[in-house]
């Protein structure tokens, strides 16, 4: 049915192709459908130039999508900035390491909670009483590993 659609249609079918997969990358996060949508899409133009079969174009189709999707890695990683102003931005348990908060309930059977600005994190560390000072010295996922002062 998909064939039979390609070969009635000719290039309008890989312009059609190539829209849909441009918008679908809108609504996907990533550039994963923007190379084959590119691909696509030349296709469909090369296809009111040249002549091509629907086999040739499917194979025009896959070529083009394997080099578009290469130049577009090259490309990216390339332009990309390494370097962040903000490097601990969405590491937040990372970036509490070393700092020294307050007790809001007391760590029993190795568990408590610190008030850190408007949140709450779960702390784990030694039995501490509540109002005691302790320092974050590591996080296993959201949870702070914490030492008495």
């Amino acid at each position: 049915m998909i064939q039979q659609f390609f070969i009635e249609q000719g290039e309008w079918a890989w312009l059609i192709l190539g829209l849909l997969l441009l918008v679908l990358e809108l609504l996907a996060p990533g550039t994963m459908f923007l190379w084959f949508g590119l691909a696509a899409l030349i296709v469909g133009i090369l296809g009111f130039f040249f002549e091509l079969s629907w086999q040739h174009a499917f194979i025009l189709f896959g070529l083009l999508s394997l080099v578009s999707v290469i130049a577009g890695r090259y490309i990216l990683k390339r332009t990309a900035s390494t370097a962040s102003d903000k490097p601990l931005l969405n590491a937040r348990a990372q970036a509490l390491v070393g700092q020294v908060y307050i007790l809001d309930a007391p760590i029993e059977n190795g568990q408590g909670r610190v008030k850190v600005n408007d949140s709450y994190w779960r702390v784990a560390g030694p039995d501490v009483a509540a109002g005691q000072k302790v320092r974050v010295i590591g996080s296993n996922g959201t949870v702070l590993d914490v030492v008495p002062l």
